[in-house]
């Protein structure tokens, strides 16, 4: 189904962006090697972990050096390897053309050679042959958009391609990653990319900091969300390093910093001394009113006796408890018109086989909304924890007042309004 929500792999690019939806083409503008596998496998380890197929288009990589890579996402026949490497940048030198009868026959996935991939009719053709067969929510990777306009001579013919192939994926009810090198192109061709896809990505380094800028969101920008995001990376893990909005549960560090602080018996003043900052900025900072910024993060994991992801990460709660401490609901962006009037954070994890999704949403006071919160059309319960709402329904306004529980099954509100002079709390539940 369009539209429906699923995981990314990434739990920070999904709470920036309240997940990817059925349907996306994502392209991702990148500097040359910028943390992109922990992106893009993300990406494949959540869509196999789901059960879904998975087709790799490879122009700028050999099939045996992705595999290498990416073993334990690719060694599988649920797998598909277009290679448009060996005959094109490859030069069909033996080197790689020996390995479709050396090396990949022994291979659990499928490789498909493109033995033309300079003719862009061809390409086209192999990968339109690959996703007939293909089932729904098969998900797809094109690791170079960039290698295509070194292989076919330009880019009008790659926008050409990219044309055709973005409609026909959403059609096709999956969802697709295309990488580019963001230097290595005009303004006019990255724009009209932009302008193709659903949504756009740039990862890059900004005054040595990672740096995550969502371009595009179709149906899910805002001013918060358009915001470039500096990052903190290890191995497969991804933190959004905010500078602002501390209180955002998406990064409460101030409870482990000052529980890691006692444990070592040091004061606020101390510590304080140790990193490099005042003493009020260490009490701010336990406070959940200001962050640390990276390097004095550092300093501060080196005082504690303590790596950064302990400081930065929370203790994940045991795996066999049906609980979920505040601390890890997740702050969502999402799609409705007029969002910026509200805010919204998922209680259930992350998970792309979960049955049902649960949403706290507060609304402003004399906030209207027009439109619904989530596009797609599932089985619906909200239930109003505090204040008051008139939301209109099949062109009735009903008056929701605090306690009181409404049910969607068929129908999809037309607008939210709170009358009140405060914040409306809602407990929003999605079924499946």
């Amino acid at each position: 189904m369009k539209g429906r929500r699923i995981s990314s792999g990434v739990p920070a690019l999904d709470r920036l962006l309240g997940g990817l939806r059925i349907g996306d083409n994502v392209v991702w503008h990148m500097d040359s090697g910028v943390f992109m596998e922990v992106f893009s496998g993300g990406f494949l380890r959540s869509s196999r972990k789901q059960g879904h197929k998975v087709v790799l288009v490879t122009v700028n990589t050999s099939p045996r050096t992705v595999w290498g890579r990416l073993r334990a996402v690719v060694d599988s026949p649920d797998v598909t390897l277009v290679d448009g490497f060996t005959w094109g940048k490859g030069q069909g030198a033996s080197l790689f053309t020996d390995c479709y009868s050396s090396l990949y026959p022994g291979y659990k996935c499928k490789v498909l050679p493109v033995q033309r991939p300079h003719r862009v009719e061809e390409f086209l053709e192999v990968l339109n042959c690959v996703e007939e067969q293909m089932p729904p929510g098969t998900r797809y990777l094109v690791d170079s958009l960039t290698g295509m306009v070194h292989l076919w001579g330009g880019e009008e013919p790659v926008l050409g391609f990219f044309s055709k192939e973005c409609p026909r994926l959403y059609e096709l009810e999956t969802v697709a990653y295309w990488i580019l090198e963001r230097g290595a192109h005009s303004l006019s061709f990255r724009a009209q990319v932009n302008h193709i896809t659903q949504v756009a990505l740039e990862l890059c380094i900004k005054e040595s900091q990672p740096t995550l800028t969502v371009l595009k969101a179709q149906g899910r920008e805002n001013s918060s969300t358009l915001r470039p995001r500096p990052l903190w990376i290890q191995g497969k893990r991804v933190q959004l390093l905010e500078e602002e909005d501390s209180g955002d549960p998406e990064l409460m560090i101030g409870p482990r910093l000052r529980s890691f602080r006692l444990e070592k018996g040091l004061s606020q003043v101390e510590l304080a001394r140790m990193v490099g900052v005042s003493p009020s900025t260490i009490s701010q900072v336990e406070g959940q009113q200001i962050l640390l910024s990276l390097p004095a993060l550092i300093k501060a994991a080196r005082a504690l006796g303590v790596t950064l992801d302990q400081l930065v990460s929370s203790a994940p709660r045991s795996s066999d408890s049906p609980l979920v401490d505040r601390n890890h609901y997740e702050k969502v962006c999402l799609s409705s018109p007029g969002s910026e009037e509200l805010t919204a954070y998922r209680i259930t994890p992350w998970e792309g086989n979960a049955v049902l999704e649960a949403y706290e949403i507060w609304i402003r006071p004399k906030a209207r909304l027009q439109g619904h919160f989530f596009q797609e059309k599932r089985e619906e319960l909200g239930y109003l924890l505090d204040g008051e709402l008139v939301v209109e329904v099949g062109g009735r306004l009903l008056h929701m007042e605090q306690g009181e529980c409404i049910r969607l099954l068929r129908e999809t509100p037309q607008a939210w309004e709170n009358p009140g002079e405060s914040q409306a709390k809602l407990i929003w539940v999605i079924g499946g």
